[in-house]
């Protein structure tokens, strides 16, 4: 029963929005609420965390610039005049040469000097001057009030005590820095007690030889006091000194004080966890939270820099108290939330109200409207969907159109390359044809110089041959003078016999030179019947030549007549396949505007179908709605 009664509530619109408005008050303050809650907490948490930490600081600082200044005074007093005219007085006998000046004028000298710094600054306890043996040699003292100058007959030997043999070993200018302790008289420790610390630095003389030392008894209550007088900005804040061994030096328990020199076991390992206690005397400075109750902030003072006799200053505090004003804070903006919610949420509901009869008034006119809408846009489909059957059927035979003179391109491209081939056919044959008449014209004019070559030969044949047949008859008329010499030779006698051979000689010549000629003679005769063979020869070449260079340039005539006919093919086949070209470039053109109309008639068709069911679907969201509201 519950259940429905929970179901039929939240199917009204109304309550929804009151739910929805509810939450979304109280989700976002909360969440914003929580945020600022925490932000501010961290804030408040931080601020208590580093106030803590700049009073420790502002404590260790005092301590720090106290302490130095105890040093500045030390390293003063070891430089005065009267401590080097002591010296050179003890080594003269009691005369300082230099000066000449006695020893007991600088010793009081000296003496003037400790009191006026003592009176200056009463925290100083004891100065003292002490030779290379221990023996005080100046020694003046102080209760805070009066000042006194401790006569030669009351001066003690220290040589047994540490401060003088740590500091006898040590450099010029270097300090000394005891421990912090209670002052003893003997021995024993005198009451009421006084803390003291002491610095110390070794005097030389003008050689540089080991004269002494210079030391400071220094109240310490002096600096501890800046622990005490401290005021804490936290109720419930504990300011503490300790030394390196974790004992009290300032406590507000006082009873928990010099545990070391009161032989107690009152010290800071035994208050703290342990290693608590040892993160403190083992660090420099920080902040501790974890691991107890209590916000612990410490900061180590090293005197002078001396590591051994370090002091460390502690403020520690409740964590209860330091949160306490970050509770308050937590409690009280909660408070401040509820109240901001309480006094939204009934102003939201009326408004509420208000919004859900506007809501009303716009769901009965959206209804109405898109029933209107509807039956329009069912029209409009209708159209749209006629139009780009159209669009279609004509975009199909664009489609058919464009690829048949795409096809006829081809083959008007194809053929225009044909005519190219045969075109360059006939170039190249009117090429060699041409090649072809000039070797024509070049072996007509070689046949013609064979020719007359032939005719000069010839002619030079003749003329051997006439020569021939004179060198014979010379034979003739040599063999015929020479017999007639033969002749004469024998008719006389012993006489002519040279002459007769020399005759036959002759003779043998002359037969010799008519065989030769003889031989010429037929040799000319056979060149002669060759070269009128070649002549005639030629002259039936030169005839063939003639004949081939008149066919050679008829070829000529007939191939350049050609070459003009293939030529004018392919420009025209070149010019028909450019104008198919430029058809199928403008029925693509066509085809692409068909395409983007068809395609924005199937986006219109689309368009006004889901805006058909946009609408029928806003009809009967708006009936919905209006159940609901």
């Amino acid at each position: 029963m519950f259940a429905k009664s929970t179901q039929k509530f939240f199917s009204k619109l109304q309550n929804q929005i009151l739910l929805l408005l509810f939450l979304s008050s109280v989700i976002p303050l909360s969440v914003v609420g929580w945020y600022s809650i925490s932000s501010s907490s961290d804030a408040l948490s931080n601020l208590a965390k580093n106030e803590l930490e700049e009073e420790v600081a502002d404590e260790a600082g005092h301590i720090l610039a106290f302490l130095n200044s105890i040093n500045d005074d030390v390293l003063f007093l070891s430089k005065v005049p009267p401590i080097q005219g002591i010296i050179r007085a003890k080594a003269g006998g009691g005369v300082d040469k230099q000066d000449n000046s006695s020893y007991d004028t600088w010793v009081k000298r000296l003496q003037t000097i400790f009191a006026v710094m003592m009176e200056a600054k009463p925290y100083y306890m004891e100065l003292r001057y002490l030779d290379e043996k221990g023996n005080e040699m100046v020694r003046v003292d102080s209760d805070g009030t009066k000042i006194i100058v401790i006569p030669k007959t009351q001066l003690k030997n220290k040589a047994k005590r540490s401060f003088f043999s740590q500091t006898i070993k040590l450099s010029p200018g270097s300090i000394y820095v005891s421990p912090v302790e209670l002052h003893r008289e003997n021995g024993v420790i005198k009451q009421p007690y006084k803390p003291v610390i002491r610095y110390a630095t070794p005097i030389f003389d003008s050689a540089g030889v080991q004269r002494g030392i210079v030391i400071a008894n220094v109240f310490a209550e002096e600096f501890i006091k800046f622990i005490a007088d401290t005021e804490l900005a936290v109720k419930g804040e504990e300011a503490l000194l300790v030394n390196k061994d974790g004992y009290y030096l300032s406590h507000p328990n006082p009873k928990k004080e010099w545990g070391f020199e009161l032989n107690t076991d009152q010290n800071l390992k035994k208050d703290y966890p342990k290693h608590i206690a040892q993160q403190i005397l083992r660090g420099e400075q920080g902040l501790i939270d974890q691991g107890t109750n209590k916000l612990i902030s410490y900061y180590k003072v090293v005197p002078n820099g001396e590591q051994r006799q370090p002091l460390f200053v502690i403020n520690h505090v409740s964590k209860g108290e330091v949160f306490a004003s970050v509770n308050s804070f937590k409690i009280l903006a909660s408070l401040i939330i509820l109240v901001a919610i309480a006094a939204v949420l009934p102003l939201a509901m009326v408004r509420l109200r208000q919004l859900v009869n506007l809501i009303k008034q716009l769901v009965n006119g959206i209804s109405t409207s898109s029933q209107e809408m509807f039956s329009t846009l069912e029209q409009q489909e209708r159209i749209a969907g006629q139009q780009a059957a159209s669009v279609n059927q004509t975009t199909i035979t664009m489609d058919e159109l464009e690829a048949s003179c795409r096809q006829s391109a081809e083959q008007a491209d194809a053929a225009a390359i044909a005519a190219k081939q045969a075109l360059q056919l006939t170039q190249n044959g009117t090429q060699a044809v041409g090649e072809t008449l000039h070797g024509m014209s070049t072996l007509e004019e070689k046949v013609d110089a064979i020719a007359q070559q032939s005719m000069r030969l010839s002619q030079q044949t003749n003329q051997i041959g006439d020569i021939s047949e004179l060198v014979s008859e010379l034979a003739n008329q040599t063999n015929m003078l020479a017999l007639n010499a033969s002749v004469e030779a024998v008719r006389a006698g012993e006489h002519g016999k040279g002459f007769a051979v020399v005759a036959a000689e002759i003779r043998k010549l002359a037969d010799q030179s008519k065989q030769s000629a003889q031989k010429i003679n037929v040799l000319v005769s056979q060149i002669q019947n060759e070269i009128n063979s070649t002549v005639m020869v030629t002259d039936e070449g030169t005839k063939t030549v003639k004949t081939g260079v008149q066919i050679a340039q008829k070829t000529a005539q007939a191939f350049t007549g050609v070459a003009d006919a293939v030529n004018n093919v392919v420009l025209n086949n070149q010019q028909i396949s450019l104008n198919l070209k430029q058809q199928v470039d403008g029925i693509q053109q066509v085809l692409q505007a068909m395409s983007t109309v068809n395609k924005g008639a199937k986006e219109t068709v689309i368009g006004i179908t889901q805006s058909r069911v946009g609408t029928e679907q806003l009809k009967q969201a708006a009936v919905e709605l209006k159940r609901m509201v």
